[in-house]
């Protein structure tokens, strides 16, 4: 709902309205009918419309965030659908307000307004605005009636429709604004055609948006709030950095300030135009002040989107001294100052002042231009050049430090802050040595503070109480950490201990005294793998298992075979650490073969090899012996003594000599071969066994028949 703003309609304002309405039909009467109505032409001539608006001085301080658009009542009878539609498209073309959907105005008009029935635009707007819980409700209605006929009998008269749109505030019932429309539409008492009344409409808002301006409504809840990229106090001054939008929202924009958030808000300066960069500034302030903003965009009609909240910029006094002052003590000959950066943005600079005692007096040795340094190194000699400085050494030295800003007011001096140069580097310190890394050992360390480090000594011992080796130099201060992996050609043990101590290294090659000794121990590789089994006896493969191997972090298995017990260096395979079993294939038969297995950890550490295990393969068959044979008419009958082995599937039968050729397959040890060999021929036979696998056993030693005469 809207906020309160304005009066109701008063006596005053009514009689008010109603002369108005006088004046305008007497001016339509007066300049649109000719001296004499006996020669009044039979068809009419097209009459620009009379146009009022009345905008209420005070509608300026409310906003309407919601408006209901009533349907337009011609002589409270029936609905004016045209006139209703094209009126609902002209207030949404001012773009001044959020309407409601015209099917929901249209229900609540059809189901609470009887035609026919008195009602009074305050009234009808009011119960509308609480019910569809709008802020304003805008009223229609049309009406028509004969012009010269009303006062002239006897002349022939045209129609005239007046239009009055009235906005009426839901929370107090008052006239927000009210147009006036007056137009004749010919001889006959009808609505206007659409192109009529769309173009009469846009007249009329063009007028009533001009009215609305001079009276100061302006505010827009259809344009956007500008967008406040940043704001900065100055020096005596605001600046204030907004995003533009496209030009066909606003044409220019506007600075509004006040004292208070509560207070009002004047105008800081005229309207900015819409282009990039868009920079709004305020100057002539006080210093160390607060002041309150609010940025409005102008339209090219005049609108200006509604108020957002007000920000809040201070404008700056004298600079504010600088916090957190330090200094670093202990450098070689000089003595190097850091501090935080002010954050005032119109501080350009630093002013540094030394003393070698607490009470002074302060002698200016440097400015720093740029408030964004932090860091100034004193060495002395500010006109000369050392590349070490020239302070004395071991010696204390007192310093303060003022902000500057753009107009060269100085602030007040920092606090006091003392700092001693020094000889000797300080030696690192939170030396840290990691443990159970896999042939290396990572040292970890805390810078040493002295800027004139470049680098740190790195001692080595493989006993407690030394002697300690240098083995690396490491370059730079800030550096904090280093890996011990040892040398290509003396790398570091699994599972052994090694002693550490660092030293710092300064400019000119001096070390401190050493630090701190810290140990670790290099982790151990996994252990050998146990439980190893080989089964033998399986056709031309073997198949190992094992036990897993107790560590948590084992990566694979790797499997090593060897044809001699002396040599097993081939590396068959390599499983997954969940994997305990492998079944090594493509083997010779009845061959031995030799295994060993170790463990692989996820940092590539391999354990000792298990003990060497040995499995063989399936021989094949033995070969058939004790062939027989006897000639009974054409039959031979072969036999032979059966095989030992139990999975003996089939015997092949074959003729003897180098182009043997196979005569059976039988499965017991017998055979009847038939023969077509004429007499004094001579016939060799001999067999091999076939077990389940297809091995194949040895020919058996052939046998030879003689076909008798």
């Amino acid at each position: 709902m809207s906020k309160t703003m304005y009066g109701s309609s008063s006596p005053r304002f009514r009689v008010f309205t109603a002369a108005r309405m006088i004046i305008l039909v007497l001016a339509v009467l007066f300049f649109n009918f000719p001296a004499s109505a006996a020669t009044a032409p039979e068809k009419s001539t097209p009459v620009e419309p009379v146009i009022a608006a009345e905008v209420n001085p005070i509608a300026r301080v409310t906003i309407y965030k919601t408006v209901a658009v009533l349907p337009a009542l011609i002589d409270g009878n029936s609905i004016d659908e045209q006139l209703s539609t094209t009126l609902y498209q002209a207030l949404l073309e001012l773009q001044k307000y959020s309407l409601l959907p015209l099917e929901i105005s249209r229900a609540w008009f059809e189901q609470n307004v009887a035609p026919g029935t008195p009602f009074s635009p305050q009234q009808i707007g009011h119960q509308a605005g609480i019910d569809l819980q709008a802020s304003a409700v805008l009223v229609a209605e049309v009406q028509y009636r004969r012009q010269i006929g009303e006062i002239l009998a006897g002349i022939n008269s045209r129609s005239m429709a007046t239009w009055i749109f009235t906005l009426i505030d839901t929370a107090n019932r008052k006239t927000v604004w009210r147009l006036t429309v007056l137009q004749q539409n010919g001889n006959q008492q009808q609505p206007a055609s659409g192109d009529q009344a769309e173009t009469t409409l846009q007249q009329a808002f063009k007028v009533l948006r001009t009215e609305m301006v001079k009276k100061g409504d302006i505010f827009s809840t259809q344009l956007p709030h500008p967008e406040v990229l940043s704001t900065q106090g100055d020096i005596r001054s605001v600046r204030i950095v907004l995003q533009p939008d496209p030009p066909h929202i606003f044409s220019a924009y506007q600075l509004l300030r006040a004292e208070s958030a509560d207070a009002a808000f004047t105008p800081a300066g005229p309207p900015v135009a819409n282009k990039a960069p868009l920079i709004l500034v305020d100057t002539g302030l006080e210093d160390a002040t607060a002041y309150f903003y609010t940025v409005i965009g102008l339209t090219g009609t005049g609108f200006a989107n509604v108020p957002a909240p007000p920000f809040k910029v201070n404008t700056t006094g004298p600079p504010p001294p600088v916090k957190g002052l330090h200094a670093a003590g202990g450098s070689l000959r000089h003595i190097q100052l850091y501090w935080e950066p002010s954050q005032d943005p119109t501080v350009n600079g630093y002013v540094i002042l030394r003393s070698q005692s607490p009470g002074g007096p302060f002698e200016q040795i440097a400015v720093i231009n740029g408030r964004e340094k932090q860091t100034y190194i004193d060495k002395g000699q500010p006109n000369g050049y050392s590349r070490y400085g020239e302070l004395e050494d071991n010696s204390s030295y007192f310093y303060t430090i003022r902000t500057r800003n753009v107009v060269g007011v100085e602030s007040s001096d920092s606090r006091v802050i003392l700092a001693t140069t020094m000889g000797p580097p300080q030696p690192p310190t939170s030396l840290q040595a990691i443990d159970r890394q896999p042939r290396k050992i990572p040292l970890a360390w805390t810078a040493a503070p002295n800027p004139e480090v470049v680098g740190y000594a790195i001692f080595r011992a493989s006993q407690a109480n030394g002697p300690f080796l240098q083995i690396d130099y490491v370059s730079g201060r800030e550096r904090q950490q280093y890996v011990d992996d040892g040398s290509w050609d003396l790398p570091l043990a699994s599972d052994t201990t090694y002693w550490y101590r660092l030293r710092s290294v300064n400019v000119v090659d001096v070390q401190s005294p050493d630090s701190s000794t810290v140990s670790a121990t290099t982790k151990a590789a996994p252990a050998p793998v146990t439980g190893v089994q080989a089964t033998s006896g399986l056709f031309r493969r073997i198949e190992l298992n094992w036990q897993p191997n107790p560590e948590p972090d084992i990566r694979a298995y790797e499997i090593y075979r060897g044809g001699v017990e002396s040599n097993i260096n081939t590396r068959v395979s390599s499983v997954g650490p969940e994997v305990t079993t492998y079944t090594d294939t493509s083997l010779g038969d009845s061959r031995t073969y030799w295994y060993q297995i170790r463990a692989i950890d996820q940092d590539g550490l391999p354990g000792q090899r298990s003990k060497t295990i040995q499995a063989t393969t399936t021989p094949p068959p033995e070969r058939p012996t004790r062939l027989r044979a006897t000639i009974n008419n054409s039959e031979i009958r072969i036999s032979w003594r059966a095989n030992p082995e139990q999975d003996i599937t089939h015997y092949e039968v074959s003729t003897g000599g180098f182009l043997s050729g196979l005569l059976g397959t039988p499965k017991e040890p017998r055979f009847v071969y038939r023969h077509k060999e004429a007499p004094g021929t001579e016939l060799r036979f001999q067999v091999r066994a076939v077990d389940s696998d297809g091995l194949k056993s040895e020919y058996s030693e052939p046998i030879t028949v003689l076909i008798p005469k």
